[in-house]
């Protein structure tokens, strides 16, 4: 893996890590802890989207 698919990836990583914390949520239904999943979720998701977004204008 490259330098760029190796940030992106981690941004993934932390989209999942809020997929993870979202289900932990549901199964103890703490609909606080579910909400801080999607949170986090929606971040990571979004980071991955500039960071993605800026990567590909630095090669042009």
């Amino acid at each position: 893996m490259n330098d760029k698919q190796k940030v992106v990836f981690k941004q993934l990583q932390l989209a999942g890590l809020g997929v993870v914390v979202f289900v932990f949520g549901l199964l103890y239904q703490e609909k606080a802890i579910s909400i801080v999943g999607i949170c986090i979720l929606i971040f990571g998701l979004l980071r991955t989207y500039y960071i993605k977004k800026v990567i590909d204008k630095l090669d042009e």
